[in-house]
């Protein structure tokens, strides 16, 4: 599943260009918290901490994104974050080793942290000739293998995404789909199946300084062995003077392979 914080911010930059792609360019940075936490079907339960900086540019119907993420993982070194959500590994098959060099991690929990996975995206958007109900976006995204793989905050490796969106507008209530393909960079100890992902929502303004989203995610399991990957989250996005906007959501996982609770904060300005 898309980052959350990544996902906060991307649809509040949709509501901003939907109804008329915008016509004139727009730089916005952002900071964000997420906590999620889980026992993603394995034996001990692992938190996740997830501090981005972000910065946004628009200009016309293009989107440049780039996310910066500080990222501290504390559990037994058998959930690793990853592209579009969490990849959990039991790594005691593959190393037999735990964080910080420990033989057993069913039994040993520890803290790790630094710098995730940088991620940088390039979208164009569009609404089709003669149907202005309808709002669309490509994208191609890039997880850079920026964390450190040895301390168990990525994979270390490049993955690569193209998506496609589309929200209808023309009605109190938008419904929005998406649909994408993530290319996983295999390691020296999994090859990650390359894999599907959908989500699908609703984005309703309550007034016209506050946004409310409810989406469901699904993406195809990334290893052999996991089940699919399943969550519902839901979003609150207000408009503030001087061109700030602060979001708020919860999240609730529906399959092991994702965590089973979490909540957020991202607070952007345009500049």
């Amino acid at each position: 599943m898309k980052s959350h914080l990544i996902r906060s911010l991307f649809l509040l930059a949709l509501s901003i260009m939907s109804g008329s792609v915008v016509a004139q360019s727009m730089l916005s940075l952002g900071v964000g918290y997420e906590q999620t936490s889980g026992d993603y079907g394995l034996v001990n339960e692992t938190e996740i901490t997830t501090i981005p900086l972000d910065l946004q540019y628009i200009n016309e119907a293009w989107r440049l994104k780039l996310t910066v993420p500080f990222i501290s993982v504390t559990g037994d070194g058998s959930v690793i974050p990853g592209s579009n959500g969490v990849i959990g590994v039991d790594l005691n098959s593959f190393i037999g080793g735990g964080l910080g060099g420990s033989s057993n991690t069913s039994n040993v929990t520890d803290t790790q942290s630094g710098l995730g996975d940088i991620v940088s995206s390039l979208s164009y958007a569009f609404i089709p000739k003669g149907d202005e109900a309808w709002f669309h976006e490509l994208s191609a995204e890039v997880k850079w293998g920026t964390a450190n793989a040895r301390k168990f905050l990525g994979t270390g490796e490049n993955d690569y995404s193209l998506s496609f969106y589309s929200l209808y507008e023309k009605s109190t209530l938008k419904p929005f789909v998406s649909l994408g393909y993530l290319f996983m960079g295999d390691t020296a100890i999994a090859n990650y199946n390359n894999v599907l992902f959908a989500s699908a929502g609703v984005m309703y303004p309550i007034n016209e300084n506050l946004l409310l989203n409810a989406v469901y995610d699904y993406q195809q399991a990334t290893l052999d062995g996991m089940d699919a990957g399943q969550m519902i989250s839901l979003y609150l996005t207000k408009t503030l003077n001087e061109g700030w906007n602060v979001s708020l959501y919860l999240l609730n996982g529906l399959s092991d392979s994702v965590a089973d609770t979490g909540m957020g904060l991202s607070v952007s300005r345009s500049l």
